[in-house]
């Protein structure tokens, strides 16, 4: 099966903290078989066209460094809804043109499926880039922050036409799931596994979840909680990961009470955190972003480990906690509700409220939240890189056939 993946940012190398997720999706469907190309914007610090973790790479210029650099940093949202929004243009026209010959162009194998991640833009690069590609089929895949910016009738129009001439749409949560469908109300659906009736002309196109691949194996070993240890927060330093709310809440308990917080991760909100926690007497050490294979070594000094979001799609660092051990307190959004057994491996709160999380970081510092069964080899195989890819694949398999 040749695969081409198209994203607006892909990291540069195993050791690239952003969106690292995507080299593990990558290097599942190429470890399953698969022959894959990514094609994604350009990136100030790494070549047009080279290998990351064995998986082939094609960067494309579309703009000045500074702009290819936001973009690279994943603020591309950001920077197209200011003054430099008209490079969104050039920037779709080029991964489009760059997709369908890389589609074109891979020997053997038949016709290519091509991946896009985000609806916008790469979903719509991928659906463009397919009716281009000699027979290829497309897969979108929705993420959350591409939902959340679809914000009005203009934007829900572009993503209803992009969705409804896909082959597949994936979500990496059941709540992007019903957003998706929101906007396909008769999509074809991948439950039960598909079945001969649907290898013609179908009203929709199918619709899944597709968690992403969780890997266990950077994390260690899960080890006995410290009963000293910290709380602990991954993330982008950015407002809808709601380090502020994490913040505010600690503030909310009693001195004596206040664990002490590290927050992993950078981004532009870093300052705005910092001057925060100095306002409110709160104690945070802000590590920066680290690698990949690091950030197991910060879960493994955890108390427990805090995601305060306001949004999440997936929702990695509670699944990559949980394997490492380590309960969680986590804003009930993306697919943590379907991780987390609220009172045994961990809390649920809604997000934004300071109150409901001071309380829930109070309960879970005083109790015994046992994260042994969600830790287990079973209970994560379903998020796997292994299971990640055969689903994938299953689903490339049914669009390429139909496509032909």
């Amino acid at each position: 099966m040749r695969v081409v993946l198209v994203a607006p940012g892909f990291p540069t190398s195993l050791d690239d903290h952003h969106k690292p997720f995507l080299a593990d999706h990558a290097r599942a469907l190429a470890a399953a078989g698969a022959d894959v190309t990514v094609v994604c914007p350009a990136h100030p610090d790494a070549p047009r066209r080279h290998d990351v973790g064995g998986v082939k790479v094609h960067r494309v210029r579309f703009a000045p460094s500074r702009v290819e650099a936001r973009v690279a940093l994943g603020e591309s949202y950001r920077v197209f809804s200011g003054p430099s929004a008209l490079w969104v243009i050039p920037m779709i026209a080029r991964l489009t043109l760059a997709t369908a010959r890389q589609a074109r162009s891979r020997s053997g194998g038949g016709p290519a499926v091509i991946h896009g991640h985000w609806w916008f833009p790469c979903g719509l690069v991928a659906v463009a880039a397919a009716a281009a590609g000699r027979g290829a089929a497309s897969v979108v895949q929705i993420h959350g922050s591409d939902a959340a910016v679809t914000t009005n009738a203009v934007h829900r129009w572009l993503a209803r036409r992009v969705l409804r001439r896909t082959g597949a749409v994936v979500t990496v949560s059941e709540d992007l799931r019903g957003w998706a469908a929101s906007l396909v109300p008769r999509p074809g659906d991948l439950h039960p596994p598909p079945s001969a009736e649907r290898t013609g002309r179908r009203a929709g196109p199918l619709l899944q979840v597709v968690s992403m691949p969780v890997r266990t194996e950077r994390l260690g070993s899960p080890t006995l909680l410290p009963t000293d240890g910290p709380v602990v927060a991954v993330g982008r330093l950015m407002a809808e990961k709601g380090f502020d709310v994490l913040i505010e809440a600690v503030a909310l308990m009693p001195t004596a009470e206040r664990p002490e917080v590290v927050i992993v991760g950078d981004g532009p909100d870093r300052t705005l955190l910092e001057a925060l926690a100095l306002r409110r007497s709160v104690t945070v050490q802000f590590v920066g972003a680290v690698a990949p294979s690091e950030v197991g070594q910060w879960y493994q000094r955890a108390r427990l480990v805090c995601v305060p979001s306001r949004r999440e799609g997936f929702g990695m660092v509670v699944a990559e906690a949980l394997a490492a051990g380590r309960p969680v307190v986590a804003t009930a959004v993306g697919g943590a509700p379907n991780l987390i057994a609220d009172g045994d491996n961990g809390r649920l709160v809604p997000p934004g409220d300071a109150d409901a999380l001071a309380d829930a970081l109070g309960t879970a510092l005083q109790s015994n939240l046992d994260v042994a069964a969600s830790a287990s080899t079973a209970a994560l195989a379903p998020f796997g890189p292994q299971a990640h890819a055969a689903t994938l694949l299953r689903i490339y398999e049914e669009i390429a056939a139909a496509a032909g």
